[in-house]
């Protein structure tokens, strides 16, 4: 394998996790970092030092160093989500492949323009959405193209994830649909689980990214913390292929249980787990069952990304073209929704939990799986708060506006 050169912008927060990795990969021989931009480097007086000490050079204005090294072979970026497309589209630009953190963008208008900038530019660019990458999920959607359950009829998702009040005053941005007058839209779907949907899509179309574009959404949108955006959802989505995806997301529940997809087929049904394990039951065949021991995900993203760019014939796990589906059904689901939906008493409870507190919604952690193996949306189940919508027809859809109800 090659050695490579990169710069990353936003070394903070979730870039903390990627200067980790990069700085792995230097160990081991495979990367060097040039340079590094980030406007706050009091705050992260650690990982500078540790990045300077790699050699590489610091900047406040990212294009400065893009234009000042234009030996390296990537860019990182993972900045505020607003931020993605405009860095993205001067990276490709300038003749950079490119790692960006998810979502890759928050409207389909801006995924569109990425996309446009991705191929006249001829780089690549891996989203990181590293949960494509482990041994699992791998091994899943290989089975699934193989037919190992039929031809596929149901995929559903369900995550349930606790976030205390700390998380949404963590950042200016957390659990805002608007920013500074820009999309945000930070919520289940658009952030903490945004990797369950994605994945879910891709398991919709066997990996096949066109196979799974929605073509109808329907979304039930709530919140039981203080905030614009939602920390519970529900969403059905009609897919091109004529799977129908099932997802529902919570971040009040009472713990982190980790994430599932269960797939339907006409001759059996698989099970991915987030711990990296998968389970598959076919007609007429023996159980299949792997556990994977825990991975470095975003080691795998970097390495999958180094293998493309040595020739290896291999495709990009998450390439920019491939997430416009997630894009899309976020936009849909809040189209759908038409609002937010307040969850309150007696329905919620808070508590207080460590310095800070937590709000939850006992009822829903008690029933989502039941609603979730029903395959029915919160207002079919029934739950008392919860309020029916309308499927939203995604045809032609290419440009995301903010519902009146959430104005």
């Amino acid at each position: 394998m090659n050695r490579y050169r990169a710069a990353i912008v936003g070394i903070g927060g979730f870039g903390s996790n990627h200067v980790k990795t990069m700085l792995g990969l230097a160990g081991e021989g495979l990367l060097d970092i040039v340079a590094f931009a980030e406007l706050n480097i009091g705050a992260y007086r650690e990982t500078y030092d540790a990045l300077t000490a790699s050699g590489a050079k610091h900047y406040t204005d990212y294009e400065e160093m893009l234009d000042a090294h234009p030996e390296a072979d990537f860019v990182v970026i993972a900045t505020p989500i607003a931020a993605h497309k405009p860095m993205c589209i001067r990276a490709l630009r300038s003749g950079f492949h490119v790692i960006v953190e998810k979502p890759p963008a928050v409207t389909v208008q801006d995924i569109d323009e990425m996309i446009a900038a991705q191929r006249e530019s001829g780089r690549f660019c891996q989203v990181n959405f590293q949960n494509t990458s482990g041994t699992a999920f791998r091994q899943l959607l290989d089975r699934l193209n193989a037919g190992a359950i039929g031809r596929i009829t149901d995929v559903t998702g369900v995550g349930m994830w606790k976030r205390q009040r700390s998380y949404y005053e963590r950042t200016r941005w957390a659990g805002k649909l608007v920013c500074d007058g820009q999309f945000v839209l930070d919520g289940t779907i658009n952030n903490p689980f945004a990797h369950l949907m994605h994945n879910c899509l891709l398991a919709a179309g066997s990996g096949d990214a066109a196979a799974s574009s929605p073509e109808w959404v329907q979304a039930e949108l709530y919140h039981a913390n203080e905030i614009e955006g939602d920390d519970v959802s529900c969403v059905r989505i009609g897919t091109a292929r004529g799977v129908n995806v099932h997802f529902y997301a919570m971040l009040c529940h009472e713990r982190n249980d980790a994430p599932s997809i269960s797939i339907q087929g006409t001759e059996g049904e698989a099970l991915w787990h987030y711990d990296n394990r998968l389970e598959i039951r076919s007609t007429g065949k023996p159980e299949y069952t792997f556990q994977g021991e825990s991975e470095n995900l975003m080691r795998n993203m970097y390495l999958n990304l180094f293998r493309v760019l040595d020739g290896s014939g291999e495709s990009l796990y998450a390439p920019l073209e491939a997430c416009r589906s997630f894009v899309a059904v976020s936009n849909g689901a809040h189209q759908s929704s038409w609002s937010v939906r307040t969850i309150g008493e007696p329905y919620r409870v808070e508590r207080e939990e460590g310095h800070t507190t937590v709000r939850l919604v006992p009822g829903l952690s008690e029933q989502i799986r039941d609603a979730a193996e029903q395959r029915k949306l919160f207002s079919e189940y029934p739950f008392p708060w919860a309020t029916s919508t309308s499927p939203f027809r995604m045809e032609g859809y290419t440009r995301f506006e903010l519902p009146r109800g959430m104005a």
